[in-house]
């Protein structure tokens, strides 16, 4: 069955009924209300929700209509030069098995619709309660593991180029600069790595 078209209704009419059905917690147990709906065509819609002191967007768009929110503080992570907290960042603060390689909720088709927002609802019940009643401590702690995280994928990213780089030179016994290159990270190199990096110095 094509994906576009097994919607009982218009796409985006359908995720802003199921949205109101699996977020309803928002209101009945955080004081939330329905604020404002931002649509452009079939291609973007998010629902914003409010409360007294935080703000909850529920983001659904082509083309990979994936599904995810943003939650922050009013005054804070609403601010231009701010951002408010995804699905994968409050992730970053539990062991939950979905915390491993996390990709975002699919509702490409309308069963994947169905399916797939109650479980991202019940991941910002589960791990955004505090972050959902505005507790400072809580998104302290998420930006906290947001800046580790974001540092962590730099230094991945510096070392998988320092290792790119140090193989072709390894190749060409251009020992010097495997030596340049491997120096900086020699803390973050594998046991065989660093006993290159010992034979390379010697052969300077």
């Amino acid at each position: 069955m094509d994906n576009r078209g097994d919607f009982p209704d218009d796409r985006f009419s359908v995720y802003e009924n199921l949205v109101n059905r699996s977020f309803a917690f928002l209101v009945e147990d955080y004081g939330f209300e329905l604020s404002n709906i931002e649509r452009i065509d079939n291609r973007y819609i998010v629902l914003k929700y409010l409360s007294e002191k935080v703000f909850v967007n529920l983001h659904y768009s082509s083309p990979g209509f994936e599904l995810d929110f943003d939650i922050g503080r009013l005054g804070i992570e609403d601010k231009p030069d701010k951002d408010g907290f995804t699905s994968n960042d409050l992730l970053c603060l539990s062991d939950d098995a979905r915390s491993v390689d996390y990709k975002l909720y699919s509702g490409h088709s309308y069963e994947n619709l169905r399916k797939s927002l109650p479980k991202l609802a019940d991941l910002l019940k589960v791990y955004g309660a505090n972050c959902l009643k505005g507790d400072s401590f809580a998104y302290e702690k998420v930006l906290f593991e947001k800046k580790r995280s974001i540092n962590q994928w730099g230094k991945d990213q510096v070392l998988k180029q320092a290792k790119k780089i140090a193989s072709e030179a390894w190749k060409n016994k251009d020992y010097s600069k495997f030596v340049e290159v491997f120096e900086p990270v020699s803390n973050e190199l594998s046991a065989s790595e660093k006993k290159k990096l010992e034979y390379a110095r010697k052969k300077l």
